[in-house]
């Protein structure tokens, strides 16, 4: 415990902290920086894709399952068509990209009121798998918004086997 000469002394002089804490405002404007720089190194830590423009690109959620004799990969591209869908496949990868865009215009005649609404989305999402495919027997399916991929691996070269005697 602590004892005090008088009641009137205290713990802790008033300018023990010095002019940084003094004042409460300023403590609240230095907690708001430090979580703006922390906020701020965080999204550098996990930056998400842009183009030239700085236009951020939407990667789809996607879950690759093996199921055997298939890679089946799902990947969630709401509002986007088969028109506006783009798939690549190599032997040691999948590239799925797309774009969309939409205007809507209402229009009140009596009051002169218009209101237009754009709507655009584009994604871009690479994926290598884990083994080697065959591209030319990938299948592709959209349905309600989800695109499955079945992606047949390729036949593994047979391993030769030789007895060796010992001498």
């Amino acid at each position: 415990m602590i004892r005090r000469r008088d009641r009137r002394d205290e713990l802790a002089p008033r300018n023990y902290w010095g002019t940084l804490w003094s004042n409460p405002m300023t403590m609240l404007n230095d907690m708001d920086r430090i979580f703006d720089d922390f906020k701020t190194d965080w999204e550098t830590l996990f930056v998400a894709p842009r183009t030239l423009s700085g236009e951020l690109i939407r990667q789809p959620l996607v879950d690759i399952s093996d199921e055997g004799k298939d890679f089946v990969l799902k990947a969630e591209i709401p509002g986007i068509g088969k028109d506006d869908l783009n798939i690549e496949v190599t032997e040691n990868g999948i590239e799925i990209s797309g774009e969309s865009s939409s205007e809507k215009e209402e229009k009140d005649k009596e009051t002169g009121f218009v209101r237009k609404e754009r709507h655009y989305a584009r994604f871009h999402r690479s994926l290598p798998f884990p083994d080697k495919i065959v591209p030319d027997k990938v299948d592709a399916q959209l349905k309600d918004g989800v695109l499955t991929v079945k992606a047949p691996k390729a036949a593994l070269p047979e391993k030769k086997t030789q007895k060796v005697e010992v001498k």
